[in-house]
This record gives C-alpha cells, structure tokens and sequence, in this order.
C-alpha cells in the first residue's frame, strides 16, 4: 500500500510540472517563397529549426504570413516543408518576411482566437507569443492582468499592458504593444522581440513611471525625455529601421 502511495504521488509530480514560458525564435526568409508547391526553403538562419525524428518526435513549425509549414529536414539554412499546415493556404511568401518558429504546441489552429483568464506558462501558454495559424493574430498572457492580451500584429483587440520593464543604460526588450518602464535610466534603443515585423514596422507605446531619457546611440531616432504618466509611444519605419518617438 505505501508502495501504491508512492507510485499515485509520483505520477502526481508527473501531471503537474512548474511551467516556464519559452519565447518562439524569429528569424526571415533567405529568399522568396514564389510557388505555392515549393517545398525546400531559405532561411536567414535556422536556429531553433527541429526535423522530426525518433529522439525529438514532431518538429518545428514555422509560420510565415498567414500560411503554417511543418519542417521535415533541416540542411544548413534550407528546410524541406509541408506547406498549408493547420488549416491554412499555401501562398507566395517575399524576401525577408518574418518567421516564426516553435514546436507544434507552440501553434493554436482554431476559428476563434483565446479570450479570457490565463497562465503565464501553462495551458495554451508554454510558448510565447502565442499564434492562432488560422487568423494570423499573435496573443500574450499579461502578467499584470491574467488575461489573455493582443500581442504584435494583432488588430483583433485593444492593447493591454503587460510586464513592466526596467529601464537600462542600453536597450530594453518590449514585453507587448504596451507596457510600464520604470526608473529613470538613458536608453539607448529597443531589441526587436519575437512576433514584431520590423520589415512591416509598427507601434508600441509605454507608459513611464520614470523620468527615463532616450538617446540615438542605437534605434531612436530622436533624443526624448519620458513624462511620469503620459504615454510615449515609438513607430518603427522599416526604411530607417528606426523608432520615433510621439514626444
């Protein structure tokens, strides 16, 4: 019996690990994807990449645009694909275009995306962010709010914040499209995080809860001074690869 007990408590341990959120790897296209049956394809780097196999099981899935790509080989940079994975169409894909990469929980392939409470790290929520293949939308669980949130390239919700960030005498990572930045450090740039599309550029916006100053050493394009409580948002043009501050 204690032997029994045992054995229930292990398997208990088994179903009940401590989750910790991985982020997806973002890479680009090395060339265009021109056909829709073209099956090998570039990548600017195939880190992350995963062929199936007996050791690793399923491998990676990439997701380019709107369309999903389940990797069967990997050769340097060149990975040999199932095109129109979960759901979705093959297309023509552009020099460049952003690439998602991840293990195929990493996907969600459904008619309507998350909504309501959630887990950083568990459930639908091992991987960050979370993309639903089927309508192209990127979602981020808050940790300020333990909701699900809209992440980049997501016009399917109103922005919510997410994890407040430090300033640092450098660059800083962008939680979401909105989060807090405390202290009153000089930053010299943003680190372009996963799902944000600097070919096809955007906004975030932060809320100071510091008198932090911004420089042009790195990606800002103009020098600013935040405003304790007044939002600073910055939009990246692809053709300068810079931001610019709304102040």
């Amino acid at each position: 019996m204690k032997n029994f007990l045992k054995l229930l408590i292990i398997l208990a341990g088994v179903g009940s690990p401590a989750f910790a959120q991985t982020s997806l790897t973002a890479t680009t296209l090395g060339s265009a994807v021109n056909a829709i049956n073209q099956r090998t394809i570039q990548l600017a780097s195939a880190t992350g990449v995963v062929a199936p196999s007996a050791l690793t099981g399923s491998g990676s899935e990439l997701f380019i645009d709107s369309e999903a790509f389940t990797v069967t080989s990997v050769s340097g940079t060149y990975v040999t694909v199932t095109r129109g994975a979960s759901g979705t169409a093959a297309s023509a894909h552009v020099l460049g275009a952003m690439v998602l990469i991840g293990p195929p929980q990493a996907f969600i392939s459904t008619p309507f995306d998350p909504a309501g409470a959630c887990k950083v790290g568990a459930g639908i929520f091992q991987y960050s962010p979370l993309i639903n293949v089927r309508t192209g939308n990127e979602w981020l669980c808050s940790t300020i709010t333990g909701k699900v949130v809209p992440g980049f390239s997501n016009v399917a919700g109103v922005p919510q914040v997410t994890t407040a960030v430090a300033s640092a005498a450098g660059l800083v990572t962008p939680s979401g499209p909105l989060f807090h930045i405390t202290g009153a450090l000089a930053i010299t740039g943003f680190n372009i995080p996963v799902g944000f599309d600097p070919k096809e550029g955007g906004t975030i916006s932060v809320i100071p809860d510091g008198a932090f100053t911004t420089t042009t050493a790195g990606n800002i394009a103009v020098a600013s001074t935040a405003v304790v409580g007044k939002v600073l948002s910055f939009t990246y043009d692809a053709n300068t690869a810079k931001f610019y501050p709304s102040y």
